[in-house]
This record gives C-alpha cells, sequence and structure tokens, in this order.
C-alpha cells in the first residue's frame, strides 16, 4: 500500500510540476483522432487552401514555409510551383535552415529547430484560419494507426499523392510497422541523457522521427513504392516525407513533428529528462530564423531561443510515460545527471571487427567470455553505470529497409534495443541531387543507452540485428563495441 501511494503522490508531483511549468499555456495540442481535434484540422486545412494560392516568394505561403525545412538543390526541368526558384543560388531568407546535415551542432538542435519551426506555423495558421484558439494537432502514431482522415481527403489542402499508398486509403499501418514504432517509442523513456550518439535527442531522430518520415514516404512498402515527387519535380521517386528536401512540404510533416514534440515533452517532465544548457547551445550555435504571422523576419540569439524553447504557450491533451511506475517511482534508483555520450573520454569494454554484409537472414554476435564477462564487470561497478551499445556499418546508398536490434539472453525473450533508419543520410552527405554514395561508401555510427537492457550476470548473450524491408541497398556493419560513459 506504502508503494501505491508513493507512486501516486510521484505521479501527482509531476503533473503538477508540468501544469505550473506550463502555466502560461494558452493552447492545448489535441490527438487528432479525437473530436475535440477535428475543428483544428478544419482550420488547418482553411490555412493551407490560403497558403497554396500564395506566390512562393510570400513568407506565409505553403512552398516558402516548406522550403524553411529544406529544397532540392536543384529543381529537375522549370519550376512550376515556384518559377523563382531553380537551384540553391536562388533561395530565400531561412530556407534551408533545418537540422539535416550530420553535425554534433545539428543533432544537438534537431527537437529545438523543430519545436520553433512548427510553432511558427501554428501562429500563421491561426492567423490565417481565424481560428484564434488553434492548436497543431498530432498524429498518434502507434496508437491511432489510419491517418487522419483530413489528411488523407483528396479534396482537402492536407492532402498529397506521393505518400505510402496504405495511408492515404485510409488503412492502418501494418502490424509490423506499428510494432516496429512502438518499440522505438516505450526505448526513449528510460534514455537519461538529452544529448549525444546515445542520448535521447539522438535517438528519437533516428525512430520514431526517422522511421515514420521513410513509412509515410512510402520507402517501407513491400515492395517499396514510387511517385510524382512534385518538389523535385521527378517521376518514380521517393515520396516527399521520406527526403528531407522535400518533406516539409507534405501537410501531414507538421502533425508527425507535433508528436515528436510531444514524445520530447512527455521524456522532458520525466526523471529521465534532461536538457541542453545554454553554455552547450552557445558552443554549438544554429540559425534559428522564422516568419511571424505578419511577415515579419524572426532571429534568435542563443540566449533568446533558451528562454523561449522551454516557455511555450501550449500544452499538449496528454502525455506519454508520466503514469509509468517504472520511470517515476523513484529518483534513487536514477538520479537525473548530465551525462554527454559523446564524451571523448569514454571507455571501450570491448570492440570486435565484423565485416559482414546484413541480410535477409538475422545476423547474430555471440558476446562470449571475457567480453560477457568485462560488460557485467563495467555494467556492475557502480549503481548508475551508463552502457552503450555502439553499431558501425557503411552504406553505398541511402537504403529502404530498417534493422531491428536486440540482445538475447539464455532463456529470456528478446530486448529491444533500438532501430536503425536510413532518413536522410544520402542528403546528410551532400550526395542528395542523385542519392548515390561514392565507391567508399558512408560510415555511420548507431548507439544505444543498453542500461535497462542489460542483465547481472557474466552469462554469454547476443547482438541480434535483423533486416525489415524488401530493399536492396548493400549495409555492412563494420564494427560493434561496448561502452561506458561517464
Amino acid at each position: 500500500m506504502k508503494k501505491i501511494i508513493l507512486l501516486l503522490s510521484v505521479f501527482l508531483m509531476t503533473a503538477l510540476s508540468y501544469s505550473q511549468s506550463k502555466s502560461n499555456a494558452k493552447y492545448v495540442r489535441r490527438n487528432a483522432h479525437t473530436p475535440e481535434a477535428q475543428a483544428d484540422l478544419v482550420a488547418m486545412d482553411s490555412a493551407f487552401s490560403k497558403m497554396r494560392k500564395m506566390g512562393c516568394e510570400k513568407g506565409l505561403a505553403w512552398y516558402y514555409q516548406g522550403a524553411m525545412h529544406n529544397i532540392p538543390a536543384t529543381i529537375n526541368g522549370k519550376n512550376v510551383l515556384c518559377p523563382e526558384y531553380q537551384t540553391s543560388a536562388d533561395k530565400l531568407w531561412a530556407w534551408g535552415d533545418c537540422t539535416h546535415n550530420g553535425t554534433q551542432n545539428a543533432k544537438l538542435h534537431f527537437l529545438l529547430w523543430h519545436r520553433m519551426y512548427i510553432w511558427y506555423l501554428e501562429k500563421i495558421v491561426r492567423e490565417l484560419s481565424g481560428k484564434e484558439d488553434f492548436a497543431l494537432p498530432y498524429w498518434n502514431y502507434g496508437e491511432n494507426n489510419v491517418m487522419p482522415e483530413e489528411v488523407s481527403n483528396k479534396k482537402s489542402a492536407l492532402y498529397e499523392q506521393a505518400r505510402y499508398s496504405v495511408l492515404n486509403n485510409g488503412q492502418p499501418i501494418p502490424t509490423d510497422n506499428v510494432i516496429a514504432i512502438e518499440q522505438s517509442i516505450n526505448e526513449l523513456k528510460t534514455n537519461p541523457s538529452f544529448t549525444g550518439d546515445a542520448g535521447f535527442s539522438r535517438s528519437l531522430e533516428i525512430a520514431p522521427h526517422g522511421y515514420m518520415h521513410d513509412l509515410i514516404g512510402g520507402e517501407y512498402a513491400v515492395p517499396s513504392e514510387s511517385y510524382y515527387n512534385s518538389i523535385y519535380q521527378l517521376d518514380n521517386y521517393s515520396g516527399l516525407m521520406a527526403n528531407v528536401p522535400s518533406a516539409g512540404f507534405d501537410p501531414v510533416f507538421w502533425l508527425h513533428h507535433s508528436m515528436i514534440d510531444r514524445i520530447w515533452e512527455s521524456w522532458d517532465v520525466t526523471i529521465y529528462g534532461q536538457r541542453p544548457t545554454l553554455e552547450e547551445l552557445k558552443a554549438n550555435p544554429w540559425t534559428y530564423e522564422f516568419i511571424a504571422p505578419n511577415g515579419d523576419h524572426i532571429t534568435y540569439t542563443m540566449d533568446e531561443l533558451y528562454a523561449v524553447v522551454f516557455n511555450l504557450d501550449y500544452t499538449y491533451d496528454n502525455l506519454l510515460y508520466t503514469s509509468d511506475p517504472a520511470v517515476l517511482a523513484s529518483t534513487t534508483s536514477k538520479t537525473k545527471k548530465n551525462v554527454v555520450f559523446q564524451d571523448p573520454k569514454q571507455k571501450i569494454i570491448w570492440e570486435q571487427k565484423i565485416d559482414k554484409t546484413l541480410g535477409s537472414t538475422p545476423f547474430t554476435h555471440k558476446v562470449v567470455n571475457k567480453h560477457s564477462k568485462s560488460t557485467n564487470k563495467a555494467f556492475t561497478s557502480e549503481a548508475n553505470s551508463y552502457m552503450v551499445l555502439n553499431l558501425d556499418v557503411i552504406v553505398y546508398k541511402e537504403p529502404k529497409d530498417y534493422y531491428t536490434v536486440y540482445l538475447r539472453y539464455p532463456g529470456e525473450e528478446d530486448k529491444y534495443v533500438g532501430t536503425m533508419t536510413f532518413f536522410g543520410v544520402a542528403h546528410d552527405h551532400g550526395t542528395e541531387d542523385n542519392h548515390t554514395i561514392g565507391e567508399s561508401g558512408v560510415k555511420l555510427k548507431y548507439s544505444y543507452y543498453v542500461s535497462d537492457n542489460l542483465l547481472e550476470t557474466d552469462k554469454n548473450f547476443e547482438i541480434i540485428v535483423k533486416k525489415n524491408g524488401g530493399g536492396d541497398a548493400k549495409v555492412t556493419l563494420e564494427k560493434i563495441s561496448m561502452a561506458k560513459m561517464n
């Protein structure tokens, strides 16, 4: 009974803390599948209808707002949607500011920049629709697995034809994809760091963020689908959402990123939630430029950004994680602690070269003898040992598959660790024009926080990597390592 009372008290304290921190909130972002959100979707449809009719040089235009996220370096043929833009030399103010370029600065700012980006779109919709209490709905995929009807309605300004046909046809996300989405969201809740390659922000960016981009864009259909991509102006191309330079032009982008922001907010209020410091942001700055509803150009310094991004004027109708006893039970088991996973002083416990192409048969790596014992020794050496599994891979073109990673102990169910997705790989490495990569390939590192997956035992265990999808891209697992972070 005492434990139940403690859990209830912690939950109420967390909820109260959240409401107090949002005491300036005027707006509520709602699940797009609830009756309460339908008026917001109608308002969004009305606003986008007006935005699509504006010249692309207008700051409030659909094209202008999409291009702020990113835009193809070159348009195929004469640009019928925006005559003012043909190549990257023609970019207008604030175009191409998103955090998808593979640098550490970009990784640090991913969630913050996108929070501000959709916040300004929210203001624009409020102005153009006339709905004074408009708040951006979120698509709660993993639970509501049919695309919101207003978004898949061909008569709506929120419709886009270059999407996964299953979703545009009003059918639910296939079961295997739903499982992958749910696993990635659940795994995030006990991540103890915001920053770093294994931190919450980077992990969320890979999945479910990148996962949903590629799913909506038709990459994970079997076989993968192709469409006419109206932003590139190319036939037989992946959907708008599957490409960084065209993603912001698909209206579902905004509902997707509202969900991503909700996942972040949900984690932020738990005992695990961490925030980057102002000093980190100043040491690794990013450009924050947006269009106000009156057309003004707004630029933020890092100080100004920090004062705004954690004190915005909206809440969500509900959050994830906060009722989970495992997360809220006690601050003694996992005290909040700033951990920077890209710390160059990380201690490699063991590493092993693999150099094996991942195929349709699940890859299994046995961690035995000294490696299993050294893993357990590092894991149990102190109360809060932050253990990270690293997978180094090489790709030679942007894969249309995803890979799920598990730990397997004898007699135990497989423990999900994380997902490898490849959204933006070609773009991040400067090859987005033709989606090809040089002969040496591109080296990628996937890092997973595994302290909540390891068992306190010297027993041998296995690392399992499973390919999902029907793509034919070569993905080579170069190296596996286990590290302990300070």
